[in-house]
């Protein structure tokens, strides 16, 4: 799913689907969702909203190279 993020086929805002439609759709136990779902929470990637949802987050932003010239 980090690919489909970094490629931005999930786009910002879009809500993943469930951890069961995942686990159905990726042929793995829930559980390793789960594992996949913190692991991706935890790099910034998603966020989870109780009682709504997993969203795509955005990407942060990122500091402009300082040159000297």
């Amino acid at each position: 799913m980090t690919g489909r993020i970094e490629r931005g086929d999930l786009k910002p805002g879009q809500r993943l689907p469930s951890e069961l439609d995942l686990s159905e759709q990726y042929g793995v136990a829930r559980m390793t969702i789960r594992r996949a779902m913190k692991e991706l929470r935890d790099r910034g990637l998603i966020r989870s909203v109780h009682g709504k949802g997993t969203y795509v987050q955005a990407p942060p932003a990122t500091e402009a190279a300082v040159t000297d010239e």
